[in-house]
This record gives structure tokens, sequence and C-alpha cells, in this order.
């Protein structure tokens, strides 16, 4: 089973998934302006999670399809979505093979979603938000500044969170595989101070320039890079890794 089927559980999302207003919006407000949307617009939210942005989206108007490998990030959206009284097209599957019943003026892929299998997988995932969308249509995909990362490395991380089931306190400890050029991390997870559970992940750590090679093999055009939700230039200490990308018509 793939780690990432065990990662994401319950626990992770109160922890992580969760996003205050300050987080989304001004995520909703850089996805409309670089991805073009107007009107009706079909979106597809490549690993939405529980909807964090797909709901938000929705509730604009624009037409949201969105997929998440996870069943029960898939249920708990589709929750969200009722109470805020949108429809959107769920489906819990994976986004290396997911493709939408209809083609779609944009994709996008949050929250560093990419990178978790081999390289043959990541590649896959970009083929389906190429796939998916019509032509002229517009990519985003955010991840790690991989430069910035390693110039600033913490291998230590404690998060705490109160959520219904009590004081939830993450601890991450993160170590740089540079021969598989993979990021380790062990999730470790107490509530209310016992230990819950524990968890791995691996992610890739691509380079700007290998992202931008695999997209144009792919057959995405007019590839930018920016750092941040301003849209500044990337750069060694940009917090973000965002690539915008269109199909070409």
């Amino acid at each position: 089973m793939s780690w990432w089927a065990e990662l994401y559980d319950e626990l992770l999302a109160d922890q992580l998934l969760v996003r205050d207003e300050g987080q989304v919006e001004p995520a909703l407000r850089f996805l409309i302006d670089r991805l073009e949307l107007t009107g009706r617009a079909r979106v597809l939210d490549q690993c939405c999670g529980i909807g964090s942005l797909t709901v938000p989206l929705a509730r604009q108007g624009f037409r949201m399809t969105a997929v998440d490998q996870a069943a029960g990030y898939i249920e708990r959206a589709r929750r969200e979505a009722g109470s805020a009284g949108v429809t959107v097209e769920f489906t819990a599957a994976d986004a290396c093979v997911f493709l939408p019943a209809h083609p779609v003026d944009a994709v996008f892929n949050w929250w560093t979603s990419f990178g978790y299998g081999d390289d043959d997988e990541n590649r896959r995932m970009l083929e389906r938000a190429f796939d998916a969308l019509r032509p002229g249509g517009r990519f985003a995909l955010d991840t790690m500044n991989v430069p910035g990362v390693l110039r600033g490395f913490r291998p230590d991380s404690i998060l705490h969170r109160t959520t219904g089931r009590g004081q939830v306190t993450l601890l991450r400890e993160t170590s740089i595989d540079f021969a598989a050029g993979r990021m380790l991390k062990e999730w470790t997870y107490f509530v209310d101070g016992q230990f819950a559970t524990r968890h791995h992940s691996s992610v890739r750590l691509y380079l700007p320039d290998a992202i931008v090679t695999m997209l144009r093999a792919v057959g995405f055009a007019d590839i930018e890079l920016v750092g941040d939700l301003t849209g500044a230039p990337l750069t060694l200490d940009s917090p973000r890794l965002i690539v915008l990308a269109r199909r070409p018509r």
C-alpha cells in the first residue's frame, strides 16, 4: 500500500487541512486571477483533500470537479459542499488516473500534493492534468521551493491544535535522502499527551527546472514560475514554487 493511503487520516486533516480564511482567501484570489476563471468555468481540483478550496470556488459559481485518493476526505468534502448549498462532482480515486467527464477550463494541484510517487507516477499526474484541459486551458501546480527548503532546512517541527478529539500534537521529524532525491518525514501524533499513531512520508525533491522539463514533455507551454501568491518571481527565499502553464490551443 502506498504510504499516502495511511498518512492522510482524520488526525492530519484536523491538524493541517483545516484552513483558516487567511490561508484560503489569498489562494482563491490567485487561482481565479492566474487561471483566468470567469463565469461558469469548469475547474478540476486535483488532490482536493477535504475541499478547502473546492467548496469556496463552487460558492463563487464555478463548476467544480474534485478528486482525492482518501475516501474519508471526499465524504467530508461532500458534507461541506452540502452545508454550503453547492454541487461539486467529488470522486475518491487516484489523481494519476482520474479524468473528469468533460474537458475543463482549468486544473490546479495545491498545497504540495505532487511528488509522492516515483518519476513515472509523478509524470502521470501531470499528464492527467493536461488531458483534463480543453485546448487553451490553464494549470497551476503549488509545491515546495526545493532550493529554499534545502537552504533553510529544519529537521523538526511541532504543531499543536485543539480539535474535537482533544489537544492534538504533531511532531514531524525530517531528513533528506540525497541519493534518492527525496524528503523523508516521520509523523508522530499525540492526543492529550498520549501517543496516538505514527506515519511516514517520502516526497520527491524536484528542482524547478526539472518540473519545467516534465511539463514540457507532457505538452504544456507558456510555463511560468512564481514564488508566492503575489506572483513575485521565484527566488531562493520564496516560500513556495508555483508553476503556471497552459495547454496549447
